[in-house]
C-alpha cells in the first residue's frame, strides 16, 4: 500500500496508549489536515538508547501492516524516521477499543449489547480470514487490539507487533518464539506446541466473553489461571447473557483440541454472526480529516519535541525479582517473554511461558515456582 502522510510533514500531538514495545500518539498531517494514529519506538542508535528488540518489532508490523488492505483491518498511511524515532503511521479509530466498550458497559448497563457484541465479532472474524488466507497469524487477538469505528458496530483489528508469517500448516508448529497475552493464549500456545490459525480462533473466542463480560474470559487468576489454560481440561465460563447461539459459537472457537476447532470461513456463515449483524449498517469509511474531536490536543514539530517516559524492557533477572515482589506480573501484557517453572498438583513441573511484568498486584504471581 502507497504512504498517504507526508514523511516529516506532520506534527505529534498527545499519547493515545502505551505498550511494550512502543508508545502512540495522535498526529497531523500538516499539508492535508489528516488526523491520524503514529506508534513510535526510540532508535537504539539514538541518545535515548532505544531497544534493539522494539525496533526489530515495529519494522516487522511495518513490513505486514503495508502489504495489507482490509476494511477490517486498520490502515497503513506510512512510515518515516526522525533523528531518533522510528515511526508507524495509521489510520485513527475515534471510539476506542471494544475492551474500553465492554468495560464501560459493565459498570453502567451490566454488559454489552449482544447485538453490538456479534457485529464486533463479524468484523474480527472477516479480520482474521483475511489474514489467515494470506498466511498470517495474528498471534495477540483481544479486545484491546480490536479498535472501533464512528458508525456502530464496526470495528477493525490492529496492533502487528506479534504477528507471525506461516509457509504452510506444519509451520505453525516450527521453533517460533511464543507470542500474545497470556489470558488470550490458546492451550498449546502455552504449552509451547505451535501457533497457527487456530490458535487465533480460540483467542477470538475469549475476546468474544471479553466483551460481553468486560473482563478476561479467565479472570486475573495469574499463573494458577495461565496453568489452568495450558495444562487441564477446563474452557472458560460462557457467559450466561449470552443466547444460546452465541454459546454455540463459543463452542467452534474453544476447543481445547485445536483440529477440532472451526475456521474463519466457518464462523463467518454461523448464524450468531449472520442474524445479529443485519441489524447494522457499518461505514468503514475512517474520520481522517475531522479536526474538532482534536483541538484540544497539543501538536509539536517531531524535531521539537520533547522526550516522553521511555517504556523499561527489563532483563530476565530483573523481572524474576518484580514476580516474587509485592508488585507482581500483568497476565494481560503481550510482549517481552521469559521461560517460568509452573508446578502441576502432582508435584511435577512443566515449563509454560509468560510476560514480562508491569507493577501492578498481583498475588497469585508469587506461588511461582523459577
Amino acid at each position: 500500500m502507497e504512504k498517504v502522510i507526508s514523511e516529516n510533514n506532520w506534527v505529534r500531538g498527545s499519547c493515545i496508549g502505551r505498550g511494550a514495545y512502543g508508545t502512540v500518539y495522535l498526529g497531523i498531517d500538516v499539508s492535508s489536515g489528516a488526523v491520524f494514529a503514529v506508534k513510535s519506538v526510540d532508535l537504539a542508535s539514538s541518545s535515548g538508547g532505544g531497544s534493539p528488540a522494539a525496533e526489530a518489532a515495529l519494522e516487522d508490523e511495518i513490513r505486514i501492516l503495508k502489504s495489507l488492505s482490509s476494511p477490517f483491518i486498520v490502515k497503513y498511511l506510512g512510515d518515516d524516521t526522525s533523528s531518533f524515532r522510528r515511526n508507524l503511521h495509521m489510520e485513527y479509530m475515534p471510539a476506542g477499543t471494544a475492551a474500553d466498550v465492554a468495560a464501560a458497559a459493565k459498570s453502567t448497563t451490566g454488559f454489552l449489547d449482544e447485538a453490538a457484541v456479534a457485529s464486533y465479532t463479524w468484523c474480527l472474524v472477516s479480520a482474521l480470514g483475511y489474514l489467515h488466507s494470506r498466511g498470517i497469524v495474528h498471534c495477540d487477538v483481544k479486545g484491546k487490539n480490536v479498535l472501533l469505528g464512528h458508525s456502530p458496530g464496526s470495528a477493525k483489528l490492529a496492533d502487528f507487533g506479534s504477528a507471525v508469517e506461516i509457509s504452510s500448516p506444519t509451520a505453525a508448529a516450527a521453533a517460533i518464539s511464543i507470542r500474545g497475552s497470556p489470558l488470550w493464549m490458546a492451550p498449546e500456545v502455552i504449552r509451547g506446541e505451535r501457533q497457527g490459525t487456530e490458535s487465533d480462533v480460540w483467542s477470538l473466542g475469549c475476546t468474544v466473553i471479553e466483551m460481553v463480560t468486560g473482563k478476561p474470559a479467565w479472570g486475573d487468576g495469574g499463573a494458577h489461571s495461565v496453568c489452568r489454560i495450558g495444562y487441564s481440561d477446563e474452557l472458560p465460563r460462557f457467559p450466561a447473557e449470552l443466547s444460546r447461539l452465541g454459546h454455540d459459537f463459543l463452542d467452534k472457537c474453544l476447543r481445547r483440541d485445536y483440529t477440532e476447532r472451526w475456521s474463519c470461513d466457518q464462523l463467518l456463515h454461523h448464524p450468531f454472526v449472520t442474524v445479529n449483524t443485519q441489524k447494522y449498517s457499518i461505514d468503514y469509511s475512517s474520520p481522517r480529516c475531522v479536526l474538532e474531536d482534536w483541538f484540544g490536543s497539543d501538536f509539536q514539530d517531531e524535531e521539537e519535541e520533547e522526550e516522553e517516559e521511555e517504556v523499561q524492557n527489563l532483563g530476565a533477572s530483573e523481572r524474576l525479582r518484580e514476580l516474587v515482589s509485592d508488585s507482581g506480573a500483568n497476565w494481560e501484557y503481550s510482549d517481552g517473554w521469559i521461560t517460568v517453572r509452573c508446578q502441576s498438583e502432582d508435584g511435577e513441573g512443566t515449563f509454560s511461558e509468560y510476560s514480562a511484568p508491569i507493577r501492578r498486584t498481583n498475588s497469585n504471581s508469587r506461588k511461582l515456582l523459577v
